[in-house]
């Protein structure tokens, strides 16, 4: 088959699922056009796809299955019988159920999903499970991945809608937790936090205000901060945090299903 075009789309408020998207398709050796998604939870913009193009669309994992704010968006991405590429990208602990919540999604879209991966990135909460992933290791692999996709293909045998692991009836949504990571003595006044904020949950003029009732715990504001100057009042994913420094700390590798 040939490939017309080559669509992109994303939701990275960390820019990881970004890094790996992007690397896939480098791999799949075509000129592509990129859809971030990260802003767009209001959007209305809907997209269409022909059956000579490919998607690859990458969403990072919450709790085990795709994040709620970007379900809305994902159905806003239609086929005409076109192929995709799922991409889940998750902290080093378990991508649960969002690789198969993914391409059901796509599926129901109208796309022929051909290909799935689930990549590792630095985890949201701590910067100690997942460090600085993905890192080369992690990209070249997903360069592989997209060369295999081009294989596969410009083989005009492959299978449709392919098997990935993950469990239906998905896993329940994380529980709503209202608190945000908050100005602290640290902060200059930079304001990068509320130009990395998602759902302009941090004022533009004054970072210290926050509506933290729009807050999607992604840690973009945190991980964009070089003077430590964003944290989470009275710590209350303490806990959470501890598990995953103690037992979700060792490497794990990509999974892909081709």
């Amino acid at each position: 088959m040939v490939i017309k075009n080559v669509h992109l789309f994303y939701f990275s408020p960390t820019y990881t699922t970004k890094k790996t998207v992007k690397a896939i398709a480098e791999g799949l050796g075509a000129d592509f056009v990129e859809h971030d998604l990260t802003f767009s939870f209001e959007s209305e913009e809907e997209f269409y796809l022909q059956k000579d193009e490919i998607a690859i669309v990458g969403v990072p994992v919450y709790g085990g299955r795709t994040p709620v704010i970007t379900r809305n968006m994902l159905n806003k991405i239609h086929g005409d019988n076109s192929l995709a590429v799922a991409v889940a990208v998750y902290g080093n602990r378990d991508y649960d159920d969002a690789l198969l919540e993914l391409k059901d999604i796509l599926s129901e879209n109208g796309f022929s999903v051909i290909a799935g991966g689930a990549f590792i990135g630095e985890h949201s909460y701590t910067r100690k499970v997942g460090t600085r992933r993905p890192d080369d290791e992690d990209i070249a692999k997903a360069v592989a991945f997209g060369k295999d996709i081009r294989a596969k293909v410009d083989s005009d045998t492959y299978t449709k809608n392919i098997d990935v692991k993950g469990n239906f009836p998905y896993k329940a949504d994380m529980p709503v937790r209202v608190f945000s990571p908050m100005a602290n003595k640290n902060c200059i006044y930079c304001r990068k936090c509320h130009i990395v904020c998602p759902v302009g949950a941090i004022d533009k003029k004054d970072p210290e205000i926050v509506d933290v009732e729009k807050c999607i715990h992604c840690y973009a504001c945190v991980k964009i901060c070089t003077f430590n100057g964003r944290e989470i009042p009275g710590n209350p994913l303490k806990d959470i945090v501890a598990f995953l420094e103690t037992k979700c700390s060792e490497r794990k590798e990509p999974e892909i299903f081709i």
